[in-house]
């Protein structure tokens, strides 16, 4: 009798296990962190939920989050995609994969280089490539990204679309946007030519940019 009733615990306790299990994943499963975020006019999903583009406009959105880290510690990332090596090393930790990014932009029409090679980094090459326009938006806010980083020694900002697809898949370090000349990120800052982050320190900017945490867009145009 008593074996009998022992078993019988021992089930009910394993059938409420597995029940936990199923309301914990549910609860999981409806955060919504990689649900499709809404759409405007004129914009178009991709492979990744957040990175939207919309060719009408030649224009590419880039989900991110700010990075407090990066307010007084140096760094070469302006944004890095979460799922690289470098995804917590940037003032914008990047929600959207790379790789992906690179692709929304070809769709929109923007054209690579690709020319900057590994062997590059230790030239002092600046990054060549279609010329581009970037701003940070939150709330109800859009700024430059220029003006949200700074330097130890000041240039005016000049980011290219570099491409490195290539570079980008083989090293999986999650670069989108580097704030010197990079042969791995998808974007680049031709102001500052490559190994230039070995003596100038770059920073997020606190009083310009929101608290750390905070979820914004990163929009790419092309710049006239």
């Amino acid at each position: 009798m008593k074996k009998g009733i022992i078993c019988g615990m021992v089930l009910v306790f394993m059938a409420l296990l597995l029940l936990s299990g199923c309301v914990q994943a549910a609860t999981n499963a409806g955060t919504g962190e990689d649900t499709p975020l809404p759409l405007a006019a004129g914009e178009e999903a991709t492979s990744d939920p957040y990175i939207i583009i919309n060719k009408d406009k030649q224009e590419v959105v880039l989900y991110a989050e700010v990075n407090a880290k990066y307010f007084t510690e140096s760094t070469r990332h302006g944004i890095a995609f979460r799922g690289g090596s470098n995804g917590d090393k940037a003032i914008l930790r990047g929600l959207g994969d790379e790789k992906v990014f690179y692709e929304a932009m070809v769709a929109v029409g923007f054209e690579p280089s690709n020319t900057l090679t590994m062997e590059d980094m230790s030239k002092g090459v600046s990054v060549e490539g279609q010329a581009l326009e970037v701003f940070v938006s939150w709330e109800s806010q859009e700024i430059p990204f220029a003006d949200a980083i700074r330097a130890s020694e000041e240039r005016p900002m000049d980011i290219r679309f570099g491409g490195n697809i290539e570079y980008a898949k083989e090293y999986n370090s999650g670069c989108t946007l580097c704030l010197d000349s990079c042969a791995v990120g998808i974007t680049s800052n031709a102001a500052y030519e490559t190994g230039a982050s070995n003596s100038i320190d770059f920073f997020g900017i606190s009083d310009v940019l929101p608290a750390g945490g905070t979820q914004v867009k990163v929009i790419f145009r092309a710049r006239e």
